[in-house]
């Protein structure tokens, strides 16, 4: 007696378009925890292909994943490729099942440098070429930074009834809420993030990192200043690069480097560095969001330099504003009570952040299961 030939289950082709691989190390982190929660679900049935801004970098290896460029990508440096990127994203468009867009702030106007014009036309013709081919398209985790009124309701264009929208803050649901877009606020996907089990470095200089970003900061001698403070108190401060953009404005490297051009530094030299260099990190000083996603993970006591919306609730979250300072208000003096605030308070503050991920990573996990 034959047995029945088993049936075949099709393989799922998903396709990604995030910011990664635009040297952007929370764009990276996004990407690779997506990618593995996917194959988490539909295990070996699954094609996954994902667009990249730059094929050369290398935070994301998986032989699995097909990588393949943008298009538009940089067009006025190669206008010829781009009609070869073209092509090949309309094929790959067509041929997908779900096309899934985002994490992190795909759509913005308020950062010097990156006109939203720009960001708009590009996200708009992906997302269009897509309806064409009636793929189903998932909106994850993305932030939507709008600050003025005739570009939000432009993102009526982007967002039509049947997409499946889920946003990664109170922030960016209340602006779709306003414009009658329905969505879902989940944590962040980097809260799945693993980080490898280290051990602390118990050597007596102890390494402590300051992240900060171009053109938010009024009082820039301020930074050389708490160097230098941290430097006396017999900490090894560290900048790390969280960004080597192309762009001026969000390269970290280059910021750096003229704040500080007058004196020795520490500093990391990618996105790779940074990564690798966080489980032994003493404390963190940051402004970016994504500093304190990565503090909260590895359970790090976190000063924050909030100067938007984004990091304001995040930090709420967190339950950690009395360590906060406003970007415009940084100065020496008033980084001494915050930095003596949280040595008296380490212990606690160190607990308070593990108590944290282990709620934010939970409650990620939960509200994807009951999706």
């Amino acid at each position: 007696m034959f047995s029945p030939k088993p049936k075949k289950i099709k393989t799922k082709k998903i396709l990604f378009m995030t910011a990664a691989w635009a040297h952007n190390l929370w764009d990276e982190l996004i990407l690779r925890e997506e990618i593995n929660y996917v194959r988490e679900h539909y295990g070996k049935n699954v094609d996954i292909t994902a667009f990249a801004y730059d094929l050369t970098d290398i935070l994301t290896r998986d032989p699995g994943v097909r990588f393949v460029s943008y298009f538009p990508n940089r067009i006025g440096e190669y206008f010829f490729k781009n009609l070869q990127f073209l092509i090949q994203n309309i094929w790959i468009i067509a041929r997908a099942d779900v096309l899934i867009i985002g994490g992190g702030g795909i759509i913005f106007d308020n950062e010097p440098g990156v006109p939203f014009w720009a960001l708009f036309t590009q996200w708009s013709f992906r997302i269009n070429l897509a309806r064409i081919f009636k793929t189903t398209i998932l909106f994850w985790g993305i932030g939507l930074e709008i600050t003025h009124v005739a570009n939000k309701m432009k993102l009526r264009k982007l967002f039509i009834p049947g997409d499946f929208i889920l946003v990664r803050d109170l922030q960016s649901k209340g602006l779709l809420d306003a414009l009658e877009i329905p969505s879902i606020q989940v944590q962040d996907i980097v809260f799945l993030y693993e980080p490898p089990v280290e051990s602390r470095s118990l050597t007596e200089v102890k390494p402590v990192w300051i992240s900060v970003r171009w053109w938010f900061i009024d009082n820039e001698i301020a930074i050389p200043l708490i160097y230098d403070y941290l430097l006396g108190l017999g900490y090894k401060p560290i900048f790390l690069v969280f960004s080597s953009a192309w762009e001026e404005s969000q390269n970290d490297l280059l910021f750096i480097s003229r704040v500080m051009s007058w004196k020795k530094y520490n500093i990391t030299k990618n996105i790779v560095q940074t990564l690798d260099i966080y489980p032994f990190l003493h404390a963190i000083i940051g402004m970016r969001l994504h500093a304190g996603i990565l503090a909260c993970v590895h359970h790090i006591p976190y000063i924050p330099i909030s100067y938007w919306p984004k990091t304001d609730n995040l930090i709420k979250s967190m339950e950690i504003e009395d360590l906060m300072i406003q970007s415009t208000e940084l100065n020496l003096d008033y980084f001494e009570k915050k930095w003596n605030f949280l040595i008296e308070n380490y212990a606690q503050l160190k607990t308070k952040m593990e108590e944290k991920h282990e709620f934010f990573h939970k409650n990620l996990i939960d509200s994807l299961e009951n999706l």
